[in-house]
């Protein structure tokens, strides 16, 4: 299996989308194409850029079930209304009994990374394509190979590229799905391997797509599951959706009122927010989360700290944490309810670094009395912690 990427492009968006359909056009012409569709900015960049090109695409979106709820609208609603012609693929009845009760970290990965890649063959069987396209992003491709976009080629093979993570473990962070999944296919193709999160939402802007896609926060591979600390369950899941779903739009609505749109770039370049969500369990205090140590992934407990409201002192304290996994701020105390909630909110360039967002403390107390209304709320926390030494999610 080969891979086509785009290399070293040009930045402006027009000029970028002109080259792109080249290059689309130069690898993918009279060809039928699979382009898997998450909710998320890059593979909807991909497909738009696939249609710019005029060429064959089936669009998929896989609903699993553990998908975000955004404005108490399902993921797969908000996909089909940006992208009518989308084939949504409902596996939940399959998957949810086989991640429910599944409190291992690294397991919940495996059991997406299998349904993904169970339901992407049997597509790509089933409408005879030719290509995978994937919105792979520079990053990514970065954190796998350990080296610069620029050292590859356009077209390399599945042996070229083992051979070149091989050559720098060093730089290597974390795998990329198709250097270890092989699919019935000729080669993926990966029009924005070249773009960091910024520049493809400049082209989307460039597209005329809609502010709530343009500025739609990123969402992890394992969707709920890297949200729900421990084993997931029908109840959880239920909940984190709900809990979920008002932090991440109620920090929303505080940006589009203070700038007019939900994500500003800061001072230092960062996308603020980059994240805004809710994390729940049970008994926080006792559940290792994972946690950065020499740049290594740990698991170790959290600590709660309570106390007069300083951002500043609170986040410095915490990135000197020993011990512990990150250090979480208490916002409130019950005996009563059933789930801890984490408030996390952080700003990043392209997610290998991150810092705390300083939200005003009015917001957080008005997160705090939303969150409240939930009977099934019990304790509630902020996460003060940057990355590293914490990971932007919990497991």
């Amino acid at each position: 299996m080969l891979n086509h990427r785009l290399i070293d492009p040009p930045r402006e968006p027009e000029k970028f989308v002109k080259k792109a359909v080249q290059f689309l056009q130069k690898h993918a012409k009279n060809k039928k194409v699979f382009c898997a569709l998450s909710g998320g900015i890059d593979s909807s960049l991909t497909y738009l850029l696939l249609k710019e090109a005029e060429i064959e695409t089936i669009p998929v979106f896989i609903d699993h079930g553990l998908m975000r709820i955004i404005r108490g609208v399902e993921e797969r609603e908000q996909i089909k209304k940006l992208f009518p012609d989308v084939l949504v693929i409902d596996i939940r009845e399959t998957f949810l009994p086989r991640i429910f009760g599944e409190e291992d970290a690294e397991v919940k990965r495996k059991l997406f990374k299998n349904a993904y890649s169970d339901t992407i063959s049997k597509v790509i069987k089933e409408e005879n394509c030719q290509l995978l396209a994937d919105g792979t992003i520079l990053p990514d491709i970065e954190e796998s190979f350990g080296v610069k976009i620029s050292d590859l080629k356009e077209t390399m093979s599945l042996q070229e590229e083992l051979s070149l993570k091989a050559k720098n473990p060093q730089g290597f962070v974390k795998s990329q799905h198709n250097l270890d999944i092989e699919y019935d296919v000729e080669a993926t193709i990966q029009p924005v391997a070249s773009l960091t999160k910024p520049e493809v939402r400049k082209t989307l802007e460039y597209f005329n797509m809609p502010k709530e896609l343009v500025f739609r926060k990123a969402f992890p591979g394992p969707a709920l599951s890297a949200r729900i600390i421990g084993p997931v369950t029908l109840e959880n899941l239920k909940f984190e959706k709900k809990v979920h779903d008002i932090v991440e739009s109620t920090i929303n609505n505080y940006y589009i009122e203070k700038f007019g749109t939900p994500m500003i770039i800061n001072e230092k370049g960062e996308q603020e927010p980059f994240q805004a969500f809710a994390a729940t369990t049970t008994d926080v205090l006792l559940r290792k989360v994972t946690g950065i140590i020499n740049g290594h992934r740990t698991y170790e407990v959290p600590l709660s700290i309570k106390g007069e409201w300083d951002f500043d002192k609170l986040v410095h304290f915490a990135s000197q944490v020993k011990g512990y996994a990150r250090i979480l701020y208490e916002l409130h105390e019950s005996h009563e309810g059933i789930y801890d909630v984490i408030i996390r909110s952080i700003n990043s360039i392209d997610a290998r670094t991150a810092s705390v967002t300083n939200l005003p403390i009015s917001l957080i107390e008005e997160l705090k009395y939303k969150l409240l209304e939930f009977p099934k709320t019990k304790n509630i926390y902020l996460d003060i912690t940057s990355k590293p030494p914490a990971t932007i999610e919990y497991v």
